[in-house]
């Protein structure tokens, strides 16, 4: 019998990347000599792709690439200092890794997601991990994976309305990680809750098991 698969958020799901996003932001604005915008603004490009985020930031259109070139150049630069998991990340995948294969799908980059999988001495526990592609939704790249993996039971985490429609729309039982960047909206959209980090790892094994 197959694994169980795991498909994880990355960014407020294991990852607390809130500094990192608020951070690099504004680095990305000042070396775009582009005004400056408050924090709660930065804080909410914490989950969206760079081109979701752009507009939110008052990026030019025809600034685009600039920005996300630009962007991610700051990220790279700061995540070793500043990126950080969220307490017990740690401790759930070694937890899950006897019981399934687990996964990143991902509105990050994939040059920010390798790196901090080196960060954090991640390499060899996903089987998978999907970026963000600008012509494709959480939602289709869940789908190839599923088309690619094709397993006999799955499970999509995340913490916002995104990652848990990209679950829903796959057919996919779906947990919140209430402890991530989303509200109580969109928590309440998923199957199940985990409030904290030890209560996600029992979802899951839980999951696993039965």
């Amino acid at each position: 019998m197959k694994k169980p698969v795991i498909f994880f958020d990355w960014d407020g799901t294991l990852c607390d990347s809130m500094a990192l996003c608020i951070h690099e932001n504004r680095m990305a604005l000042e070396r775009l000599g582009l005004p400056a915008v408050p924090e709660a603004t930065l804080r909410r490009c914490n989950g969206p792709t760079f081109e979701e985020a752009a507009p939110m930031l008052g990026v030019p259109a025809e600034r685009l690439t600039e920005y996300c070139r630009v962007r991610l150049e700051c990220a790279l630069s700061l995540v070793p200092q500043v990126n950080r998991l969220f307490p017990g990340a740690k401790e759930l995948l070694t937890a899950l890794a006897p019981h399934a294969e687990m996964c990143i799908v991902s509105n990050g980059t994939a040059p920010y997601l390798t790196l901090c999988k080196d960060v954090f001495g991640l390499h060899g526990v996903f089987l998978r991990t999907v970026a963000s592609h600008p012509e494709r939704t959480k939602t289709q790249n869940l789908a190839l994976l599923l088309a690619e993996l094709q397993p006999e039971r799955a499970v999509m985490v995340g913490d916002r309305l995104g990652d848990i429609r990209a679950g829903r729309d796959n057919g996919l039982k779906t947990i919140a990680a209430c402890f991530g960047y989303g509200n109580d909206a969109e928590y309440a959209q998923a199957d199940m809750r985990a409030a904290t980090m030890q209560e996600l790892q029992q979802m899951l094994l839980d999951f696993c098991r039965n």
